[in-house]
């Protein structure tokens, strides 16, 4: 792998990182994350995994964990198309990951 898809894919794996701690956080502190489905795709994650083994989903830090991960991926998921867009259209960022 070349070293400036090695860049885009840390900056989006950190961004992803980011915003789900973001989340988790938020979903910790006001118990109202889970009403909010769109901004919380992990959900999808820990949902799928209860369905797999109905008796994982009683512990609430493996599920949060879960949610984490699933958002981590899918927010480093949206941020690398958008770093890659932003690079074909030789933006602004684009002479950080191309120099």
């Amino acid at each position: 792998m070349s070293e400036r898809k090695i860049r885009v894919w840390v900056v989006s794996l950190a961004f992803g990182c980011t915003v789900s701690l973001l989340l988790a956080a938020a979903l910790h502190k006001t118990h109202f994350g889970f009403w909010l489905p769109g901004a919380q795709p992990g959900w999808l994650l820990a949902w799928a995994t209860h369905l797999m083994r109905p008796a994982s989903g009683n512990d609430q830090s493996s599920s949060l964990a879960l949610v984490a991960i699933g958002n981590t991926a899918f927010y480093a998921w949206i941020f690398s198309r958008i770093l890659r867009a932003e690079i074909l259209a030789r933006g602004c960022l684009s002479r950080y990951f191309l120099a």
